[in-house]
């Protein structure tokens, strides 16, 4: 095997026309610790918590603990998607209790959005400084006081304005699950598990909104369906709220069950919040004693410096626009599918199963790539190729479908929808792990906490233009299908490299750290 030899520690090259960083980072994080030899700080056979993820020896560890945190992690990722996604799927039940239109049900998801392109930023420092206990305990007090809030009261009018206070707290704890899956896996699992541990953690986040699109139906009554209570109704039409929405309730609605149902499915989610906490304050650490990849073991750049590298980085601009696209619309078509499915006469019922099992279908799919994509590595480009080829074709399918433009048929529009959630969704966790090859040694954190930025930035202005008075819902579906089409000549503009898989498997040799601690790379030399 030949040396590798060490580059200047500031040596910079130039790759596809871009300035990157021709060295890893340290592998310490401070002066005091470059001082400790590294035989003593290993001598225990483990490391504390607070301590660098480094073996001198470069020997890597894998602990079974890993599946029951990373099962903590992705109910966490289902919670919260399950919360953002409440009023979506039961909207025709929330327009006759509280007198909402589509746009309040469109902004109750946009608030999400919004409050995420804010605060990501500083939750991906918090992750990359402070680790993922600290951040999985602040994601989970959030999401218990998002629903505790929620449960205060089913009055119309300060109803709306706590749900929409919630919408905003829970946008917030959005920013740990969604941007911390690549992070996770590539703290807790190795290389050839990575993958599909990114895939389970965003599989539960498809779960999550899929269990918003059964359970809500479930628990909550159409309007449309028991008794009368007219008492109730008066009481409801004479809302100043409602008269300013111009919703008017039909005479079969029975409003006192519809709340009924809406509070029920508040305390449920609300005690599901409460379980995540226990099960974080009781064990989720910031890290395993010994990592489980060489790359863990080296410390990232700094998240100022990886901030700045992300976006002066054009092939990541590239993979990003790929991502953030075709997901950030289809996330808001999802989350507002019952409003688009009522125009062509389907109903909540309906919707709320084709979006369950477009989510379902989807994370069986991301789960089933990314496995693949583990077993053989540094081929996820061509994976992702194929998935937008059919995603453009099965989008093209149900939007002639909703258009009436080929014959309307339910069981075809359910395939059509059911397969656009399979090939979008199951895109995903490989579109995380693909950033993080693409700017690595930028931590995991902060790529992906940028390109869910992009995701939501992209769903924030989907769901604003709901809000233009009389704007309907057929741009939605030409959006749809714009959005996925567009992916293809992108990810065709891509030039893959996956330093840090080739890092792991030893096609690069990283140097031992030099007596100040650092340690740089040379691309060019290979495993012999």
């Amino acid at each position: 095997m030949e040396e590798a030899t060490t580059t200047d520690l500031v040596q910079e090259n130039k790759m596809d026309g871009e300035h990157v960083d021709g060295h890893l980072p340290s592998l310490v994080n401070s002066d005091k610790e470059k001082k400790v030899p590294n035989e003593v700080s290993m001598a225990s056979g483990a490391l504390d918590e607070n301590s660098p993820l480094l073996d001198s020896s470069r020997n890597t560890t894998c602990y079974k603990r890993r599946w029951y945190v990373l099962v903590v992690f992705a109910y966490a990722a289902l919670l919260q998607t399950a919360v953002w996604n409440t009023f979506g799927p039961i909207a025709q039940s929330a327009k006759a209790v509280f007198g909402w239109s589509d746009a309040n049900i469109g902004m109750l998801n946009n608030w999400g959005n919004i409050v995420y392109v804010v605060f990501m930023f500083p939750i991906a420092w918090l992750m990359d400084v402070k680790g993922l206990r600290v951040s999985m305990l602040l994601c989970s007090v959030l999401l218990v006081l998002t629903t505790a809030i929620r449960c205060i009261t089913s009055d119309p009018v300060p109803a709306t304005w706590l749900m929409n206070t919630a919408a905003l707290v829970a946008g917030v704890a959005g920013t740990v699950p969604n941007a911390g899956p690549a992070l996770f896996s590539a703290t807790w699992f190795p290389p050839n598990q990575r993958a599909t541990a990114t895939a389970v953690s965003t599989i539960s986040s498809y779960i999550g909104l899929s269990v918003g699109f059964i359970i809500g139906p479930l628990v909550v009554p159409q309007p449309n369906e028991p008794s009368l209570n007219m008492t109730d109704i008066r009481q409801l039409n004479s809302s100043s709220l409602i008269n300013s929405t111009g919703f008017n309730l039909t005479p079969a609605a029975n409003i006192s069950e519809v709340r009924s149902g809406i509070m029920r499915l508040m305390y449920i989610e609300c005690a599901a919040c409460v379980l995540l906490l226990l099960l974080v304050v009781v064990y989720f650490p910031a890290k395993p004693p010994s990592p489980p990849s060489l790359t863990a073991s080296i410390e990232r750049t700094s998240y100022l410096r990886g901030i700045k590298g992300l976006f002066t980085h054009r092939r990541f601009w590239v993979i990003m626009t790929a991502f953030s696209v075709p997901t950030g619309v289809y996330l808001a078509f999802g989350a507002v599918l019952d409003v688009v499915l009522n125009a062509v006469g389907i109903s909540q019922y309906h919707a709320g199963w084709m979006g369950f099992y477009g989510m379902i279908g989807g994370g069986v799919a991301a789960l089933l790539m990314s496995r693949i994509s583990d077993l053989f590595l540094r081929h996820i480009k061509m994976m992702l190729l194929l998935l937008f080829v059919l995603a453009t074709g099965a989008t093209a399918w149900f939007v002639l479908l909703c258009l009436s433009y080929i014959p309307f048929n339910l069981v075809s529009m359910y395939l059509s929808s059911i397969l656009m959630g399979v090939f979008i969704n199951a895109s995903v966790p490989l579109f995380f792990e693909l950033g993080c090859e693409a700017s690595y040694p930028i931590a995991e954190g902060v790529t992906v906490g940028v390109l869910t930025l992009a995701n939501n930035l992209t769903g924030v202005i989907f769901l604003s233009v709901l809000q233009i008075p009389q704007i309907g819902v057929q741009w939605m579906n030409w959006a749809m299908l714009g959005s996925v089409a567009v992916t293809v000549p992108l990810l065709l503009l891509f030039t893959e490299n996956y330093t840090r898989t080739d890092i792991d498997t030893q096609d690069i040799i990283v140097p031992e750290p030099d007596v100040d601690g650092a340690v740089s790379i040379n691309t060019d030399i290979k495993a012999s």
